[in-house]
């Protein structure tokens, strides 16, 4: 730095402009040389390059030195572009007088020819006159990061056991499938296999064998089909077959037939023979649908028919199974006549802090008791209200309900938090945005006492709009949370530009992480990303000790669970809250980790 100030110096004749220059180059080396002294007495661990407008390197710290594999010093004079990989594109010449900070994420290089993925923010360094003396730029390893967001990414698009596409996958190779089918005018055909008895084979020898006993069925049902067809297993005891050389009815059953051969033999898992069967479920399009769903309903009416006469057999979808519509019409009629009939209320299921083992608040759960088919689960109703527009007036009410619960635990329990769950098509709908604000002015809840649950798939699906909406809602000062975390698109890159309060871990991997590895290292390490991005993490279905243990071991920072407590209605949760919060009482299960 000061060599190149010193032969700037020298190129000067003295006289009063030089004069001034020249104090203006003291000025600009001292300047310099306070800054590299400040960067050296910093407790920072990222790299820090100090270069010239010529883009040579006068100054690393010894962070950015060991990052990139040199000795101290073994940069200085080098040009900055050593530390990126070559690049057969030459890049346009950096405007030091216009350019301001610069954050991006790139690829540098180690002196052994490593490439490995940073992190870089860049500031141009000026003198009092304004004039660029050049740039300083800090450096961090997101290696570790990257790792995650790719394990996180499989997480979310192939099924951990079988290593097979899993429900999000098959759903977009399913459209796609479709939308070429209709295109080119063809059949298509759509099985759905459900292993017969697996549970009972869990039971009797445990999950490890399932698993491996699902991972043989893949591999014979894989060496079944040619890489044109998918072959997926969205969850259980479940495959998925998407059949898409245009077949007859015929070739389908050929097909299915040859799927139920390879059930005959035995399959050998550790050193025993494990016999199996599956039943089929068929659906063609055009015949039996023309879009997604509609297919998806047929064939998983003709598989209920099929298990239903006898396991190890098929059937093809047929207007005869059509009870199952029936009663999705006939719910979703009840559903319009329930709302008149305040047949919908709320459950609520308690969440706890685990480093204080306080109450914090509790989750909005729907129930509906139908005067007409009993109490209706919410898995049955909900999609059937999301795909019929009910659940504009159902999700407005869960809303005003638990926001009028929350006003009135404010009365001897201050800071308790209530989670609604927000859909899809709710989030989407027009004047969504002014619905929240008129129920939480016309409740008078306090905003923050509020927090609204997103599904990673409902804010990823329009995502640059989706921000903006989020940001809103953080104006009007409610939390947000993202639900079912790990099991959609877990993109740490778009998760890190959201105003996102918290993420919540989706119970399936909470089920089996104390006797999984696999499930407890995507616990851990989402606890671990979530709190380098400072969010908090809330882990759902805790159901017994050894969970809560290891929970409370990685510092997760709340639960619920049935360990805690089940849902509970209105009236008994308020009661539940009275008795934790004016009493100080705390259940003594919660102080297992002692």
């Amino acid at each position: 730095m000061h060599d190149t100030a010193s032969a700037e110096l020298r190129s000067l004749q003295l006289g009063p402009s030089s004069e001034q220059r020249l104090t203006e180059l003291q000025q600009d080396g001292e300047r310099l040389a306070m800054l590299q002294e400040a960067i050296d007495s910093l407790p920072i661990s990222a790299g820090i390059t100090i270069s010239d407008t010529d883009g040579k390197i006068i100054y690393v710290n010894a962070a950015e030195s060991e990052m990139h594999g040199y000795a101290p010093g073994e940069l200085i004079g080098k040009q900055a572009s050593l530390l990126a990989p070559r690049r057969d594109v030459v890049l346009p010449r950096i405007n030091h007088g216009t350019i301001g900070l610069w954050k991006r994420e790139s690829l540098n290089v180690r002196k052994d020819g490593l490439v490995f993925p940073v992190q870089l923010t860049s500031l141009p360094i000026k003198n009092a006159s304004g004039r660029c003396l050049g740039m300083v730029t800090a450096c961090e390893d997101i290696t570790a990061r990257k790792e995650f967001e790719r394990q996180l990414e499989t997480l979310a698009y192939y099924d951990t056991v079988t290593k097979l596409p899993n429900r999000a996958l098959l759903m977009d190779r399913l459209h796609q499938a479709l939308a070429l089918a209709q295109r080119e005018g063809r059949e298509l055909a759509l099985l759905f296999l459900d292993l017969d008895n697996f549970k009972d084979l869990n039971s009797a020898r445990g999950h490890e064998v399932g698993d491996k006993f699902l991972q043989e069925v893949a591999a014979r049902l894989a060496s079944c089909l040619c890489e044109a067809n998918t072959l997926a297993r969205p969850g259980g005891d479940e495959f998925v077959i998407v059949i898409n050389s245009g077949p007859d009815e015929e070739g389908v059953a050929a097909t299915a037939a040859r799927l139920q051969a390879l059930f005959i033999e035995p399959f050998g898992i550790d050193g025993e023979e494990v016999y199996g069967s599956t039943s089929i479920g068929i659906a063609l399009f055009p015949e039996d649908g023309s879009d997604v769903e509609s297919l998806l309903r047929c064939a998983d009416a003709a598989l209920y028919q099929a298990k239903s006469e006898g396991k190890g057999g098929y059937q093809f979808f047929s207007q005869e199974m059509n009870e199952r519509t029936m009663r999705r019409v006939a719910l979703e009629n009840g559903m319009r006549q329930g709302l008149a009939r305040d047949e919908f209320f709320l459950h609520f299921q308690p969440q706890w802090d685990l480093k204080s083992f306080r109450l914090t608040g509790a989750e909005a759960l729907l129930r509906w008791q139908s005067a007409e088919f009993g109490l209706v689960g919410p898995d049955e109703f909900i999609p059937i209200a999301e795909s019929s527009g009910v659940i504009f007036d159902l999700g407005e009410l869960v809303l005003r309900q638990a926001c009028l619960h929350a006003v009135r635990w404010e009365e001897f329990c201050p800071d308790l938090k209530v989670a609604v769950n927000i859909s899809g098509r709710q989030f989407r709908q027009p004047g969504f945005l002014e619905t929240m604000a008129r129920v939480v002015r016309e409740t008078g809840v306090r905003p923050s006492s509020l927090e609204l649950e997103f599904t990673e798939s409902v804010i990823m699906e329009r995502a640059e709009k989706n921000i903006d909406a989020l940001q809103a809602l953080k104006r009007m000062g409610v939390r947000l949370s993202i639900d079912d975390f790990g099991t959609g698109y877990s993109s740490l890159n778009y998760l890190k530009h959201f105003p996102i309060d918290a993420i919540k871990i989706d119970r399936s991997f909470i089920a089996e992480l104390v006797t999984d590895s696999d499930d407890a290292a995507i616990a851990d390490a989402i606890i671990s990303m979530a709190h380098s991005l400072k969010l908090k993490v809330i882990a759902e279905g805790v159901e017994n000790s050894d969970q809560l243990h290891f929970l409370v071991g990685r510092k997760c920072d709340e639960a619920q669970g049935f360990y805690f407590a089940t849902p509970m209605p209105g009236e008994e949760f308020t009661n539940y809250v009275r008795q934790c919060c004016q009493h100080k009482q705390v259940s003594r299960r919660l102080f297992v980790a002692d």
